[in-house]
């Protein structure tokens, strides 16, 4: 990741963050893609519970869910499954599974 300048202290410290968290988020995406198809909103809710179980060991924001999504997506890892789900608000919102 890289910050600009005028970027605030806070996207800096981001910018410091592990590589290894990122690739743990990610295998963690992968594996619960694997095991059933989800909406983003799933995601970060099945995350915050694997948190709350010690079953991952960081809590990620729902932004950054999102983003490692979204990263494994480019990577061709993860695809839109063509299908959509809605969200707490009743919006659509795509599915995504492993590609």
């Amino acid at each position: 990741m890289t910050t600009r300048t005028r970027d605030p202290h806070t996207s800096h410290e981001a910018d410091t963050i592990p590589a290894d968290v990122l690739t743990e988020l990610q295998g963690w995406l992968m594996v619960a893609l694997r095991e059933k198809a989800q909406t983003d909103n799933e995601l970060v809710a099945a995350h915050l519970q694997a948190y709350f179980y010690g079953e991952v060991s960081r809590r990620a924001t729902p932004q950054r869910i999102r983003t490692a999504r979204k990263e494994l997506e480019l990577q061709g890892l993860v695809k839109f499954t063509g299908e959509y789900g809605r969200t707490p608000f009743n919006r659509r919102t795509q599915i995504w599974s492993i590609a």
